[in-house]
């Protein structure tokens, strides 16, 4: 057996093919487990590439090959033992680069991309072995078809679908039309980018840094079987089920073997700063995007990217720690925890981060850190906590109101463009530059923060000012537009707020029903004001208008057990008295006093929210006067 790493240019550029064997599974990647968190890698390196000129190679995996007995005169064969998924699609990717090259007619790349996933016919004795990848046969009718059809268009057009179609219900198709649309907006700069000032690049450029990429940057660990080597058994090894090491595991048996080396004792390291990580509470699986993963390994991705000041991918945590660990070992640092230079050093400063990751999920109730985690988690993102571990470490015990200003002005921040509908997108990135910027000022401050908060008037980071923000609360059907979830937290947080001395104070329930005042289904109970009931246009125009009304803060509350549908869609005199007989909460007291419930009470009390919502998250007070 014989391992060697391999970029892709060696192992297309030969005049080869790789076939999966009959007994293999066919094609089964799919777009949220595998195309997209390939493509967010290659994205990753083509922009740092494209922006920076240098970046560090990219592990892919692995591929088993075995040597198969070819007749004279044909080209060399390969079978794929293991990594025939991988493989495939990598060869996917590539026809769909060079599709583009050709449809921009840029010969010279067109030729490049082309010599990695044809054999020259000139070279070949049988049709196919054209191809440099021949898969298994379930999927060769679909995959030569990919092979010359020469466009997403053509696809399309193909399998008999509209020219906005995504999906053609066949893997290899759907692979091929995936990578082709993300290569084209990425070719053509159509790619989001948080910074307010983007350079402009020719297509050159970017052709340029796709074949750098493609041809350098992407490494396989290449195991050829040698003849005496039991290729069965070795397939059925790799893909055998087991308890797979988690990164944090790489990364303790990493420092402690490198601190024995440096003779540093082992065992005090351990009982110190080590010994916690081994805990139940760190292997325990959490929801973060798509995937559930340990917490630790959670941990150890926000704290990469806060060391690295780069996005970390969770499956690139050991490969990025190793990387960090030996560039910051030839440092002298005053601050050995912030940057850590042995392995002892480095132990340490993961025991101190780690402490403050670990009151993320065991916050004190009741404080701001608390409210302010619930409500993070309402919107759903993990990118700040890279920045919140700094911010703890540096704030929490000694200057506490500084990072509870913090926290009050991201949270106003981040509620503030959910409401909006504002993307999700750059938040990874958007928040490392958060870092650079509080790093490159020397503080953790309020003052630090809302400058670079405000520094942004790009959709993808801005600050919604007030005017915004009220047409967004006033006037979007955010029930139709947000999760229930994140319109829960939004009505709790408002709940809460409401708390005066003569109130009672309760601790809400886990699960509360979101509730219209005046129900989705009004037709029967709660008649239409028109002027005119027999014109049918200012019907319908004060239907929609209705339509959208009902679905807006303002006609939204929770309680904390369901109404009887009958009741929930009956008439205000006999729904009004079942929301105050089935809640308690500080948020429908208002109701006792509201006789009437249409659309002139719907915007009364979303003003009334409103105001009490900007209060919760004010817009920076030194920015008012730009509002």
């Amino acid at each position: 057996m014989e391992a060697n790493t391999r970029d892709l240019e060696r192992i297309f550029d030969q005049t080869i093919s790789y076939q999966v064997p009959l007994f293999q599974r066919p094609y089964v990647w799919t777009r949220e487990e595998n195309w997209l968190p390939l493509w967010e890698d290659i994205q990753s390196l083509l922009d740092k590439h494209l922006t920076n000129g240098d970046v560090h190679p990219h592990f892919l995996g692995a591929i088993v090959l075995e040597q198969m007995n070819s007749p004279t005169g044909s080209i060399e064969t390969r079978q794929l033992i293991d990594g025939q998924q991988r493989l495939t699609t990598l060869q996917i990717f590539l026809i769909a680069a060079r599709d583009l090259c050709q449809l921009y007619e840029i010969e010279k790349y067109n030729e490049r991309f082309g010599d990695l996933v044809s054999n020259k016919k000139n070279r070949i004795e049988n049709d196919d072995e054209v191809f440099k990848v021949w898969p298994t046969n379930s999927d060769r009718e679909a995959f030569s078809l990919v092979h010359s059809i020469a466009s997403a268009a053509n696809l399309r057009k193909h399998y008999k679908k509209g020219e906005n179609t995504a999906q053609l219900d066949d893997s290899i198709a759907d692979a091929y039309l995936y990578f082709s649309l993300q290569l084209e907006d990425w070719l053509t700069g159509k790619t989001e980018d948080f910074s307010d000032e983007k350079k402009e690049y020719s297509l050159d450029e970017y052709l340029e840094s796709l074949w750098q990429i493609v041809c350098r940057k992407l490494l396989l660990v290449v195991i050829d079987l040698g003849k005496d080597d039991e290729s069965q058994v070795i397939f059925e090894t790799l893909n055998a089920r087991g308890t797979q090491l988690l990164p944090a595991d790489l990364v303790k048996n990493y420092l402690f073997r490198k601190a024995e080396t440096n003779q540093e004792n082992i065992e005090k390291l351990y009982d110190e700063y080590w010994k916690p990580f081994d805990d139940s509470f760190w292997r325990k699986e959490t929801k973060q995007g798509r995937l559930l993963r340990p917490r630790i390994d959670l941990f150890l991705q926000h704290y990469l990217a806060l060391k690295t000041l780069e996005d970390v991918k969770v499956n690139h945590i050991f490969n990025v720690f190793k990387h960090f660990e030996k560039n910051n070992s030839v440092e002298l640092v005053i601050d050995p925890v912030r940057s850590p230079s042995t392995p002892g050093e480095h132990t340490k400063a993961l025991h101190q981060y780690g402490t403050v990751f670990k009151e993320f999920y065991q916050p004190i109730p009741g404080t701001r850190t608390s409210v302010f985690l619930t409500r993070l988690a309402a919107v759903d993102t993990a990118t700040v906590y890279p920045f919140l571990l700094e911010a703890f470490r540096t704030l929490a015990d000694s200057h506490k109101e500084e990072l509870e200003k913090i926290l009050v002005c991201l949270e106003s921040y981040l509620i503030r463009r959910m409401i909006c509908g504002l993307t999700m997108k750059n938040y990874n990135r958007f928040f490392i530059e958060l870092i650079k910027s509080v790093q490159k000022s020397s503080e953790y401050s309020e003052l630090s923060v809302v400058t670079f908060l405000l520094k942004s008037d790009s959709d993808s980071t801005r600050f919604p000012k007030d005017d915004e923000f009220k047409r967004a609360w006033l006037e979007f059907p955010v029930y139709d537009r947000l999760a229930q979830y994140k319109i829960r937290s939004i009505l709790s947080a408002l709940d809460a707020a409401l708390q005066t001395g003569k109130s009672e104070a309760i601790a809400l329930p886990d699960k509360l029903t979101i509730e219209h005042i005046m129900p989705r289904k009004w037709k029967d109970h709660w008649p239409l004001p028109t002027e005119n009931p027999d014109d049918p246009i200012e019907k319908q125009e004060k239907q929609d208008k209705r339509n959208i009304l009902k679905h807006s803060f303002g006609n939204l509350t929770l309680i904390t057990n369901s109404l009887n549908p009958s009741l929930s869609n009956g008439s205000w005199s006999t729904k009004r008295p079942e929301i105050i007989k089935f809640s308690k909460l500080n948020l429908n007291q208002y109701f006792h006093d509201v006789e009437e419930w249409d659309e002139s009470a719907i915007k009364i009390r979303g003003k009334e929210l409103l105001d009490l919502s900007l209060k919760i998250w004010p817009y920076p007070k030194s920015a008012t006067s730009d509002t």
